[in-house]
């Protein structure tokens, strides 16, 4: 009877994990693309030179099965470092999970596979990636029969898990062409020019640029993110050089729909996908400055792995915008009930300064609308208030930008209040948080005072499907 009732506590850490057939990351991944005794050499000479008391191993789901080999090699050759492998990430796998790691008090964190690069706040990171399989001679052929001048400016980029190769392309193609240039990734803790992408002052408008890479997120990122003559694309897996317009595309002209929206939008749910990287907290105070300058109600909302379901709780919320990092793909889903944007297509809605321009280039990474970022644009809300009306693209209604301030508005360091008039004229004070009170549920009541007390019982004990102690189940 109990077996019916119940199942093994094992099965919960044996159970199989769906994984994505496009990443290569997750289809027979063996231990040695992307761990050897070198990597194993450099890691512990990492530790023993910094004298790490407590190191954190964090792995996507795809090399979970190695993490236990990959820890005990760690112990035998860096001791006495503690290690502790990451079971689950707060977000997404691409980002390092510091929240997590200040759970065991580390002092440094191994990264394995695909990542964003952002950079970390808190602490030294190594990172270890994924060893994409990549012919170079077949890139090489495909490169010189596509582009036949050696005179024109070539730059290359790539997915990270490609960088093992970036040596190699260098040493193959320069004396090809004579103004070639490989992009190179940022170092740990550094500050990168763009994306992941260290720059040093090179601009690639007038040259041609190609990508080594799936058609994925980091692909887009990239394309968008750094503007060139023109963007070509090689896919390892096919060997295929195509050509690409990043800005001419169905899903390019889906986020501006999504920005339409936005505009629209009369309550803005802030949606905080990151704890860890530099500048979150700059851009939630932005967003909220450019929401309250246009009389829009805030909501901080701070979630780890975003899903449709979680975001349907918030039903008052008429758009929510995403801080994460680069690789974050949450919002290109269709299946939130809500219109999800990101910072840039926050910035675009509701930045006066943008008006009338269309961005030369789309930016994923909510670092470039801060100051020290490459599509900064100051705000002014008085521009909100001289603003001529506008006809939403969506529904056809005039959008009214003209929002009255109330004086002196200091209400318990809230600042997502504003002034209407009701019937009579009369000024009425409305607070985000009045929006809530009119559910139907808002949680468990406690009636303190008023409810007769309770006798003391036994709980119930042992596992949910069939407790022990429950006398509805014999």
């Amino acid at each position: 009877m109990t077996s019916a009732f119940s199942s093994n506590e094992a099965a919960a850490i044996e159970r199989q994990v769906e994984l994505d057939p496009d990443q290569p990351e997750t289809v027979d991944i063996q231990l040695e693309d992307f761990w050897n005794e070198t990597r194993l050499t450099e890691c512990a000479d990492w530790i023993k030179e910094h004298n790490f008391a407590k190191v954190c191993l964090q792995f996507p789901d795809a090399m979970l099965p190695f993490s236990t080999a990959i820890a005990e090699q760690l112990k035998q050759t860096a001791p006495p470092a503690g290690v502790y492998i990451l079971g689950d990430t707060s977000y997404g796998s691409c980002c390092v999970d510091e929240i997590a790691a200040a759970h065991v008090g580390a002092d440094a964190m191994i990264h394995f596979g695909h990542a964003c690069l952002s950079r970390s706040a808190r602490l030294p990171i190594k990172y270890i990636f994924f060893r994409g399989k990549l012919s170079v001679d077949r890139f090489v052929e495909a490169l010189q029969k596509e582009l036949t001048d050696p005179d024109m400016s070539v730059g290359i980029f790539y997915d990270v898990s490609f960088a093992h190769a970036a040596k190699e392309v260098t040493e193959k193609l320069k004396g090809f062409y004579t103004n070639l240039s490989v992009g190179q990734l940022a170092a740990s803790g550094e500050q990168p020019d763009l994306l992941c992408w260290k720059l040093n002052g090179r601009t690639f408008e007038s040259s041609v640029c190609i990508f080594i890479g799936r058609d994925g997120q980091s692909f887009f990122n990239t394309s968008n993110g750094i503007k060139a003559e023109r963007w070509f694309r090689f896919d390892p897996a096919s060997g295929a050089l195509d050509q690409a317009n990043p800005l001419d595309s169905k899903w390019l002209r889906r986020r501006f729909y999504y920005v339409e929206k936005c505009k629209d939008a009369s309550s803005l749910g802030i949606v905080v996908a990151t704890l860890t990287a530099t500048g979150y907290l700059d851009v939630v105070n932005r967003i909220q400055k450019l929401a309250k300058a246009r009389g829009i109600r805030t909501y901080i909302i701070s979630v780890g792995k975003i899903n449709p379901a979680k975001l349907a709780n918030f039903v008052e919320i008429d758009c929510f915008v995403l801080i994460g990092c680069p690789e974050n793909d949450m919002f290109t889903s269709r299946d939130f009930f809500k219109p999800l944007v990101s910072v840039f297509e926050c910035e675009l809605a509701f930045n006066p300064a943008w008006n009338g321009e269309f961005p030369s280039s789309y930016s994923s990474d909510f670092g470039d609308i801060l100051p020290s970022g490459r599509l900064y644009k100051p705000f002014d809300a008085a521009m909100v208030d001289t603003a001529n009306v506008d006809v939403s693209l969506v529904t056809g209604k005039i959008r009214n930008v003209n929002r009255v301030e109330m004086e002196g508005q200091v209400a318990n360091g809230n600042d997502c209040r504003e002034v209407q008039l009701r019937g009579k004229n009369e000024v009425a004070q409305v607070s985000s948080g009045d929006v809530f009170q009119n559910r139907s549920w808002q949680g468990l009541e406690q009636n303190l005072g008023r409810d007769v007390p309770a006798v003391v019982e036994e709980g119930r004990s042992g596992l949910p499907v069939k407790y022990e102690n429950d006398p509805s189940v014999r």
